[in-house]
């Protein structure tokens, strides 16, 4: 399925995000009639090695088959284990399926989902604006925009170039004012030297964190130019398993952690990998990839019931638009029957509905078909399909 994103291209130091991302969405139907709803997001093979087509054909011919026929939804602990074994990364897929099932066991216990992760620390969540590459005058006016909105966060994307990327971060912090967060994302585009020339320039503009200055799998490189400064420094794509957030935290590369679930399989492994980081007494700032509101639900539970987001995350900023369009209009925000509540830069909590707490609205959803696809439909499905 086809979602149109945004109105602009979006910058990033690897590339362009462009309008449109094609995303899966999956249905898993139990014996017993409930239906599970999950989505599997990617940025393309150039981000994470998948796409819309390897998804849909992981689900369908290997991860159905060979692991979720005939077994129960709750017992989920079990089933990532078996997708492990199985299949070799494909996280965006296996993450979709965790989605459904988690939905599954919300509406088979009639409780909203965030009771299925222990609870709910907090009404609303704060979230960031997203400013993609840009001059540095354009991209303090779109930073001020989003500030204007509520905001209290700005994830700003560098990386092109290290002088230049300077006035990038001083031209936002002048429109920000002091009270704002700004999470300067590198995306991996520097070395360490430049790295640590940079940030040495930047940590005068005071409450900045910095994530992946360095390439994601050169962890000594971060444990280096988190040494060399005085900034907060956070590690994305590097750290998306224990074992990875593991090997950060022994070689002291990071200050926090930049996490994604949909790279980290899922909700069950997310929380998993939440708890470690929370124990080692780092912070989480949470973020995802481009989808729309069934994932966006799946987000908020596990936001409201993670106590250590304690930054403004990143949650909306593929849902609602980029770079200063933080509307519903032109988003697939329709294509459920209950969207989340996104206010003056905070998204509220869920409702108490069960499970993930929406349901797709097929008239609505079929205007952003991919030509020739079709949801994927899983399990005990009804007749009519």
């Amino acid at each position: 399925m086809a979602w149109p994103w945004s109105a602009k291209r979006f910058e990033e130091s690897f590339g362009t995000v462009g309008k449109q991302e094609n995303n899966v969405l999956v249905q898993i139907y139990t014996d017993d009639g409930i239906c599970g709803v999950g989505e599997g997001c990617t940025l393309g093979p150039f981000y994470c090695g998948e796409r819309q087509e390897t998804v849909m054909g992981i689900l369908a011919n290997h991860l159905y088959p060979k692991v979720l026929e005939g077994e129960d939804p709750f017992n989920i602990d079990p089933i990532h284990h078996k997708m492990g074994k199985i299949v070799y990364g494909n996280t965006v897929a296996k993450a979709a399926v965790d989605y459904a099932l988690h939905d599954i066991m919300g509406k088979a216990l009639k409780i909203p989902l965030y009771k299925l992760l222990g609870g709910k620390f907090c009404d609303k969540i704060p979230i960031r604006g997203s400013v993609g590459i840009d001059t540095p005058e354009n991209m303090g006016h779109k930073a001020e925009k989003l500030r204007k909105q509520g905001f209290t966060g700005i994830k700003m994307k560098v990386g092109l170039n290290p002088a230049e990327d300077i006035e990038r971060v001083h031209a936002v912090r002048a429109a920000t004012g002091s009270d704002t967060l700004i999470d300067v994302d590198v995306n991996g585009a520097y070395s360490p030297k430049d790295a640590i020339f940079v940030l040495k320039r930047i940590a005068d503009c005071g409450n900045i964190i910095v994530e992946h200055p360095v390439n994601r799998d050169d962890l000594f490189g971060m444990a280096l130019v988190r040494k060399a400064v005085d900034v907060p420094i956070g590690v994305c794509e590097a750290a998306l398993s224990q074992p990875q957030i593991m090997r950060a935290m022994k070689l002291e590369a990071a200050d926090f952690f930049n996490f994604k679930m949909s790279r980290s399989c899922g909700l069950f492994p997310a929380k998993q990998c939440v708890r470690m980081i929370e124990a080692a007494g780092l912070f989480v700032v949470a973020s995802e990839q481009l989808g729309s509101r069934v994932k966006l639900s799946a987000m908020n539970h596990f936001a409201v019931s993670t106590q250590s987001l304690s930054w403004p995350c990143g949650f909306a900023a593929g849902v609602l638009g980029m770079a200063g369009k933080y509307t519903t209009e032109g988003t697939t925000a329709d294509i459920v029957d209950n969207p989340q509540l996104v206010k003056d830069g905070f998204l509220y909590a869920p409702s108490d509905r069960p499970g993930l707490g929406v349901s797709l609205v097929e008239e609505k959803w079929r205007r952003y078909l991919t030509p020739g696809k079709e949801i994927i439909r899983l399990g005990n499905v009804p007749k009519e399909y």
